[in-house]
């Protein structure tokens, strides 16, 4: 279960300033893949503006309080080290190049963003944390356009290990065609996934039209997705942790 509420003003006292505030309260049941079910609270505030027509940067702060519980009596030994409350108070940053023709279905154009987060003012947590990502459109015909894309991401811990709420976990919608948490190191005696501190993902996708009226927007896609998880600062014989390249290939709509 998941209430979210948001509020943004574009106009933040009448200047070209993005302002927001979002409240939160997740529950998410993980037993299938991580053996214990966690629940997060909390709040953020942001705010990012224009520094050129296409280049755009932001900051936010949030607070967040997750508390892992039910955990399996099965369960991983790292897995049952993570139970209990942990506190994250944690200021990140953004700056983002995007040229494209529409954010939600572009047909041209670049992106590219670099986020980097720090946790560790308050809390129970400290980290830092980095992502990269950059994509590019190519319309070569009306409506058949060609996506590559790709993610790059790292976090350290900073004089403690990575807690797991905090680890990158990869697949489901990330790499197309495997199960939620299903790429990455995984305790080899219980098979839950531990998550790691470093991931990479890929995806090559063409979208073309089905023949249907303007009126019914339904495309269909051929895609390739490529992805890797890896690296644990909490390790032990019963890890496996390959870093071994993932690769899911298929076709759908949208």
């Amino acid at each position: 279960s998941e209430v979210d509420m948001s509020f943004t003003d574009p106009y933040f006292m009448g200047r070209e300033i993005s302002a927001g505030v979002d409240l939160f309260l997740v529950n998410q049941d993980l037993q299938d893949t991580q053996s214990h079910d966690i629940e997060e609270k909390g709040f953020a505030l942001r705010a990012s503006y224009p520094i050129t027509e296409n280049i755009r940067q932001g900051y936010k702060y949030t607070f967040k309080i997750s508390d892992v519980t039910d955990v399996d009596n099965s369960a991983s030994r790292f897995i049952k080290a993570a139970e209990g409350s942990e506190t994250l108070s944690q200021i990140g940053h953004f700056i983002s190049y995007d040229t494209r023709d529409n954010r939600f279905l572009p047909n041209e154009g670049w992106f590219a963003s670099l986020a980097n987060d720090v946790a560790g003012l308050g809390g129970s947590k400290s980290y830092f944390r980095n992502r990269v990502r950059l994509g590019k459109f190519f319309e070569f015909e009306k409506d058949w356009v060609l996506q590559v894309s790709g993610t790059v991401a790292s976090i350290i811990g900073l004089g403690e290990d990575v807690d797991l709420t905090d680890r990158f976990f990869v697949g489901g919608e990330s790499v197309r065609g495997f199960e939620t948490s299903g790429i990455g190191p995984r305790d080899s005696t219980t098979d839950d996934a531990l998550g790691g501190e470093f991931y990479y993902t890929g995806r090559v996708q063409l979208r073309f039209p089905l023949g249907f009226p303007q009126e019914i927007p339904v495309n269909g896609r051929i895609f390739t997705d490529i992805g890797g998880l890896t690296e644990l600062s909490d390790t032990g014989s019963e890890v496996q942790d390959t870093g071994s390249v993932r690769a899911g290939s298929g076709l759908g709509f949208t």
